[in-house]
């Protein structure tokens, strides 16, 4: 596991995604990263396994995106590369590099100054970078897992009374980390140099491979038959503009791991994250993965009306040649924090006396962090203007005479029955 991971080269992905948005609008990327150190397995009840043996380091990552003086979008995620050595049936041991992503916070201020998926691009931006690493590491694919749950703000303290940020409910949310994880998959497959969407490849385009990207969404408490719900029509490879197969997403309902299997033996336990708690309790040792679902419909943060989801996808890493980005003139650590200067950046913006809730105060709170970044820790960023073309909003479609035939996610909440005087 000698592979570096250059925070430039981050937000340089970042910015090359961004740089599709509409045209005309300039942003800067920062990242904000700590150094590689030594954590727990994402399984730890394997390590009473006398044939397992896993090795783990793991990162904390910080991306920011400016508009002018003004923070507009923020993504922290956490990262882990694990080398294992397992013995099995055959008793030759058996080495693996394993690469996985959680994405933990992604937030919007509400002062972007004209409406765009920027929060969406800064993503798929994001997912493209762990391509790139994970392919330096020879490993054949990247795990992308997130815990979707509806908050009114993650990053930008008071940013939920701004009148410029839109805030979804807990199935919108659902449905919008389906379709920016639908759109990130098929960006970095399409697209590892990070400089054209799918839809616009050059006839004499060669990043594009024909892959699958196998991803899996699961609703705590909901039935398979509310899947097309969230998850939408399917469909296959789709044919772009010089006659090239684009990548696909096959998406599965449910958690990554067999029904049947033992939980504590496959189970990711990301850091605060509720299967992490609940698996941490004594009487859980021999639930299966469909146990563990049933349980989580009913505690604390998945249940009590509340709607949330999980989501896993396995990302396949590009065969082709990657393009050369920019790197750091210094070591590769340059750029690269202390789990304690990490937290220090941390408690900066989340301070109380933060405030987005508007444009003004907005402003004053993001000088006030970025002058922070930079006497302490002179961290370079990554300018961007955007070129892309104009979005074009969809006409209301007409109310058909006859409603669908489809499941209903709201249909499962119970609603109060109105009182008539």
């Amino acid at each position: 596991m000698e592979a570096t991971r250059d925070y430039i080269a981050i937000a340089s992905d970042v910015a090359a995604s961004l740089r599709n948005l509409p045209s005309g609008h300039d942003f800067v990327v920062r990242v904000v990263q700590t150094a590689d150190y030594p954590v727990e397995s994402l399984t730890p009840q394997r390590r009473y396994n006398h044939f397992y043996a896993e090795n783990t380091l793991s990162r904390r990552i910080l991306i920011l995106v400016l508009q002018g003086d003004c923070l507009v979008a923020g993504l922290e995620a956490h990262e882990f590369t694990s080398l294992t050595l397992e013995v099995g049936a055959s008793r030759i041991p058996q080495q693996a590099i394993t690469v996985n992503a959680c994405i933990e916070k992604v937030d919007t201020s509400g002062e972007l100054q004209s409406r765009m998926p920027l929060a969406r691009m800064m993503v798929a931006g994001y997912v493209c970078s762990l391509q790139r690493y994970s392919k330096a590491l020879d490993v054949a694919s990247v795990g992308v897992h997130l815990f979707a749950r509806a908050q009114p703000e993650y990053l930008f303290a008071k940013s939920q009374h701004n009148p410029g940020k839109h805030t979804l409910d807990d199935i919108g949310l659902v449905k919008w980390w389906q379709h920016t994880m639908q759109y990130a998959l098929t960006y970095a497959m399409s697209n590892t140099s990070g400089c054209l969407l799918p839809d616009t490849l050059e006839p004499n385009a060669d990043k594009c491979i024909s892959d699958t990207a196998v991803a899996y969404c699961v609703v705590p408490g909901a039935d398979v038959c509310d899947a097309p719900v969230v998850l939408g029509s399917q469909s296959g490879f789709k044919i772009g503009a010089n006659g090239t197969a684009l990548p696909s997403v096959n998406w599965k309902w449910g958690l990554s791991h067999p029904a049947e299997a033992i939980a504590h033996n496959c189970v990711w336990q990301f850091p605060d994250d509720p299967i992490t708690r609940l698996l941490a309790k004594s009487h859980t040792q021999s639930w299966t993965v469909a146990m563990l679902l049933e349980m989580l419909a009913v505690s604390e943060e998945c249940g009590s009306g509340h709607r949330t989801a999980y989501f896993s996808v396995m990302l396949p890493i590009a065969t082709t040649k990657l393009s050369e980005l920019p790197r750091c003139e210094e070591t590769a650590d340059q750029g690269s924090l202390s789990f304690e200067d990490y937290d220090q950046v941390l408690v900066t913006i989340f301070d109380r006396d933060m405030d987005f809730s508007a444009t003004d105060a907005a402003k004053t709170s993001s000088r006030r962090f970025t002058e922070f970044i930079d006497q302490k820790f002179d961290i370079p960023v990554v300018a961007v203007t955007t070129n892309g073309p104009a979005i074009a909003h969809k006409p209301l479609a007409a109310a058909p005479s006859t409603p669908p035939a489809v499941n209903d996610l709201s249909s499962m909440v119970r609603k109060k029955r109105k009182v008539t005087k």
